[in-house]
């Protein structure tokens, strides 16, 4: 008898045992342990945008050497990451997804960029609810309507253009430009052309537009037709290099329009135009590296000191660092408010609930409940090619047109 009762009780302890072992795996969140979080990542590291896929892997490598050493890890827990290669194909970025998040099992997605990529995967972000963090893309779909798991953090090309025309209008008092835009033919190009069509629209101007295949280097056509609608003042959406080569096939033709760069013109391969890049005008949502802010001294010394002197050279010459570098810190302040109970819906909410964040000048960034538009405010710069610099001719400021979703607040 005592036997049987033994052995009831024995097979009722390894019953409440399994079930414990597997309410614990249940509870337990993906890609977090008792002592890692693993995040994912997809980047353009062998495609056209791939020197951007470079400057994003610097970042997270700095950040886990930061997070890691520096910090002690967060509540007991060492950061890590994994990248996938999306050559910034949006078929490719569906299948780097699917692996981070079904393969790898990562716990969010950080420091992704492009919006013909992403949104290939808005859908598969609202079906597997993994953070999506953050997003450099320039569309209004990558944060209106909002999806709760998707946080963007980049100048908006719709607000930028809008922008341009306003800074024609207010500022310079230009009479009658004759308005164009040469755009890289994708979600990224066609936002910045409905952004200067919105703004063309409320003051009365009309339009010329010219297209690109992203990948094209030679843009003598697009130049030959902006100058045969006899276009004055050019907004041009796309990479650095590109904009170098048109600004060189317009000086060929003897189209001498004013240029407005979007944000990813603010970079040294603008230069590659030399004189000819001199003066013209480019939006920006970030500080500058000459102010000398707090955040960009810290910054500098954290990759100096993580990744060597040499290394760091690269990164911090180019502009648009503190775009990777400041949703990084965003997103560690948003982990540690979560405390050790770590979950996907935690970090949402933590992220959502952040206010009067200090970047220390690096750059504005803002969310909160139903908002996913971390950037609110820019300012105009002009290019000094000498220099071979940018400088701000602005205070900060938003466009004219406050438009697409009633949600969307006005930035403190």
């Amino acid at each position: 008898m005592k036997k049987k009762v033994l052995r009831f009780g024995m097979a009722i302890l390894c019953i409440l045992g399994v079930s414990f072992f597997a309410m614990a795996n249940v509870q337990a969140e993906v890609g977090v342990t008792k002592d890692k979080i693993l995040f994912g990542s997809f980047q353009d590291m062998s495609g056209p945008g791939a020197y951007l896929g470079k400057q994003c892997s610097a970042a997270l490598a700095v950040w886990k050497k930061w997070v890691n050493e520096d910090l002690g890890g967060i509540h007991g827990r060492k950061v890590d990451f994994v990248i996938e290669d999306m050559k910034y194909d949006p078929v490719l970025t569906k299948t780097a997804f699917t692996k981070l998040v079904h393969q790898h099992k990562v716990f969010a997605i950080i420091t992704v960029y492009g919006s013909t990529p992403c949104t290939a995967i808005l859908e598969d972000i609202k079906r597997e609810k993994i953070p999506v963090f953050t997003t450099a893309a320039t569309t209004q779909n990558m944060f209106d309507p909002p999806i709760r798991y998707l946080f963007w953090y980049a100048c908006s090309d719709e607000d930028n253009g809008i922008m341009m025309v306003d800074y024609l209008v207010n500022d310079l008092k230009v009479k009658n430009p004759k308005l164009g835009v040469v755009y890289q033919d994708d979600e990224w190009g066609k936002s910045a052309l409905k952004g200067v069509k919105l703004g063309a629209k409320k003051y009365g101007l009309k339009v010329a537009s010219s297209a690109y295949k992203r990948g094209s280097k030679n843009l003598n056509a697009q130049a030959m037709k902006m100058k045969a609608k006899g276009v004055t003042h050019c907004f041009y959406a796309g990479y650095a290099p590109v904009y170098a080569n048109l600004l060189k096939e317009a000086n060929k033709i003897g189209w001498k329009p004013v240029f407005f760069g979007d944000y990813v013109t603010v970079d040294p391969r603008a230069f590659m135009a030399g004189k000819l890049a001199h003066g013209h005008y480019h939006f920006f949502s970030l500080g500058m590296r000459h102010e000398r802010g707090p955040g960009w001294i810290k910054m500098e010394k954290l990759f100096a000191d993580k990744l060597g002197e040499e290394t760091a050279k690269g990164p911090l010459g180019w502009r648009i660092m503190p775009m990777m570098w400041t949703p990084l810190l965003f997103l560690t302040q948003a982990l540690e408010d979560c405390g050790r109970d770590l979950t996907r819906e935690k970090l949402v909410d933590a992220l959502e609930s952040i206010q009067d964040f200090d970047s220390g000048g690096l750059g504005k960034i803002q969310y909160g409940p139903n908002i996913r538009k971390g950037t609110h405010y820019y300012r105009v710069l002009q290019c000094d090619a000498e220099k071979k610099d940018f400088f701000p001719v602005t205070g900060w400021r938003q466009p004219s047109i406050l438009y697409g979703s009633k949600e969307r607040p006005v930035a403190k």
